[in-house]
């Protein structure tokens, strides 16, 4: 019996969840391959973009997530480094296009039962 692309997808996500939180506890981060990571975020970051392009509301990152102010900096300069991109640039973006992924900073700000 083969499991759904859906099924799939969810079981792969918590696995490299797992992966990383034990990689990040343990200290063994230079186990886990830089290339292989950047593979995995230009992924995500691709069906991230094609699911919002959707008209799809998403929330960047999933319930029982903690995923610190820092570590959103840091991620976030990253990429628009690679994309050559400054913050000016991106803010000039913001404002040119609809796209707009959910406005809500955090799962908390969601109502109860779009969460559940």
């Amino acid at each position: 019996m083969s499991s759904s692309p859906s099924d799939r997808f969810s079981t792969a996500a918590s696995e490299i969840a797992a992966l990383v939180d034990d990689a990040v506890a343990d200290g063994t981060l230079d186990a886990l391959d830089n290339d292989a990571l950047g593979q995995a975020l230009a992924a995500l970051t691709r069906l991230y973009v094609a699911k919002a392009e959707t008209g799809a509301k998403l929330m960047p990152f999933g319930r029982n997530t903690a995923v610190t102010p820092t570590e959103i900096a840091i991620a976030s300069l990253a990429m628009l480094d690679a994309g050559r991109m400054e913050i000016f640039e991106l803010g000039l973006w913001e404002q040119m296009t609809n796209i707009r992924p959910a406005r809500a900073t955090s799962l908390a700000d969601l109502p109860e039962e779009a969460v559940a």
